[in-house]
């Protein structure tokens, strides 16, 4: 038997467990819902799950949360315990799998802080999603469970761009682009090793009135804000390039290009700023915030060792961990 499932003598599965890694954002994050490129990463760290039946007379699955922003025990209950996101995702799981779902009992265990733009709920949802075949012993593709998890991502942001679901269920280092008419999702082949120090900030106050803030105020100046999301896009463009020849010190300086149209996009903070400009001065090619912002985290690129720029966020009060993007 190995760690991802255990099989009784009969075929099905007794316990099935799932895993799920958090992500980070290089370029393109918010132009990314206006059809421009974004490149993101899988973290080193991520969510478990371990699905099980349970005995019980309540009908529904049980998710006993750990790590995500909550712990305990949630029901698909509208007046239950727990957020109402989970909840609301308990009962989105029983739309999409029915009745067979609601004897089951799911543990998370989650290793990515919530509500810091690193794909905790995505990773949630693509972790539930391969969990709960894994124990019905059904195959499915990366594809399929992308489509899946963005059903229950909708529960968590409203109308995600689906980069975070989707660079969760493929892995590694993606290029991504969806507009009306296509969806572009193509693999990046980093030609040397990418190493990360990421600092946490305070939560955000959520994706979805992040999207619905900028929306506001592309409106009211939509031609300027044009302008923006295009030089978002040629950044991704080159960034893509930079990676894949290795040139870390370009991909560096395009990142801090994105970050300064980040903060005219006024998504930054000046917590977020504090934290760029420390990384800067502590020898990173490179830093940005990743995700919605608002708060949340900077990630840091660095040429070699992370640690004197994780060890400067945490002498400054900010937790923080390296993380890496592995050439294959």
């Amino acid at each position: 038997m190995n760690h991802e499932q255990s099989e009784n003598l009969s075929g099905g599965a007794d316990i099935a467990f799932s895993y799920a890694p958090g992500k980070i954002i290089l370029s393109g994050e918010h132009a990314v819902v206006y059809g421009c490129p974004a490149i993101a990463a899988t973290l080193d760290r991520g969510v478990r799950i371990a699905v099980q039946s349970r005995k019980s007379d309540q009908k529904g699955p049980v998710l006993k949360a750990s790590g995500l922003g909550f712990t305990g025990h949630v029901r698909p209950d509208p007046d239950g315990e727990g957020p109402e996101v989970l909840r609301g995702a308990l009962a989105r799981l029983i739309e999409l799998y029915g009745d067979r779902v609601c004897d089951l009992e799911l543990m998370a265990d989650s290793a990515i802080p919530a509500g810091r733009g690193l794909g905790s709920s995505a990773a949630l949802s693509v972790a539930m999603i391969r969990g709960l075949h894994r124990f019905f012993e059904e195959a499915v593709s990366p594809e399929v469970v992308a489509e899946l998890a963005l059903a229950l991502e909708k529960v968590f942001h409203g109308n995600p761009s689906g980069i975070d679901h989707t660079v969760i269920s493929q892995g590694g280092l993606i290029w991504y682009k969806k507009n009306s008419s296509e969806l572009r999702v193509e693999k990046i082949i980093p030609k040397r090793a990418m190493h990360f120090a990421v600092g946490l900030t305070g939560p955000h106050a959520g994706t979805k009135q992040a999207v619905q803030a900028l929306r506001s105020r592309a409106s009211r100046h939509e031609t300027l804000y044009q302008h923006i999301f295009a030089g978002i896009s040629q950044i991704a463009t080159e960034m893509r390039l930079a990676i894949s020849e290795g040139k870390l010190a370009a991909v560096g300086e395009l990142m801090n290009l994105n970050q300064g149209y980040l903060n005219a996009l006024s998504v930054s903070t000046p917590e977020l700023e504090k934290l760029c400009t420390m990384a800067r001065e502590k020898g990173a090619l490179g830093a940005k915030l990743t995700g919605a912002g608002g708060g949340g985290a900077v990630i840091a690129l660095v040429d070699d060792d992370p640690k004197p720029i994780v060890n400067a966020f945490v002498k400054a009060g900010y937790l923080s961990f390296a993380t890496k993007c592995e050439t294959e």
